[in-house]
């Protein structure tokens, strides 16, 4: 790309566009890093959340699960009662877990752990109350996806009974 001039100084060769009859630069190009944060507009932040996000997938199996409870919500016996944003009766939590989770495991998408979280965010349920309510079952298949996914295993100090 570079032609050598007489007099021993080095002149980039410029090609010629036929079609605009304009000159330009196909030789090397030394391009700065962009370091600088970017920002996007709270406006549209809506349309690029699950881009941003560290785990692309992960955003979207949420959003997903999101929509599908809410389908599951609006043909449930629990709509009327709950369509009104309110508190979750303690009597109805665990009854409508279990509703929500058989239907959820039949699709064989979500796990037991996507599962417990959407239902818990989408009801804004406390984790520690709704855990304390599931069943011993699910408590350990909750513990197992958290180890073999999170690798908690060694934050937890329990030991296995049988």
């Amino acid at each position: 790309m570079y032609k050598e001039i007489e007099n021993g100084e080095e002149d980039i060769i410029m090609h010629e566009d036929k079609i605009l009859n304009n000159s330009f630069n196909t030789g090397e190009t030394e391009y700065t890093p962009f370091s600088g944060v970017m920002k996007v507009d709270d406006m549209v932040y809506s349309f690029y959340e699950d881009q941003l996000s560290d785990n692309l997938t992960d955003v979207r199996i949420v959003k997903e699960l999101n929509e599908t409870i809410y389908e599951i919500f609006e043909n449930s016996i629990y709509f009327e009662k709950y369509k009104i944003p309110r508190r979750v009766d303690k009597s109805d939590m665990i009854k409508m877990y279990y509703f929500f989770k058989d239907i959820l495991k039949k699709k064989n998408i979500y796990t037991t752990s996507q599962i417990f979280i959407g239902f818990a965010e989408f009801f804004q349920i406390n984790y520690n109350l709704l855990y304390i309510e599931v069943s011993i079952e699910d408590k350990e298949e909750l513990l197992k996806e958290m180890h073999i996914h999170n690798g908690i295993k060694s934050l937890s100090k329990t030991k296995k009974l049988f």
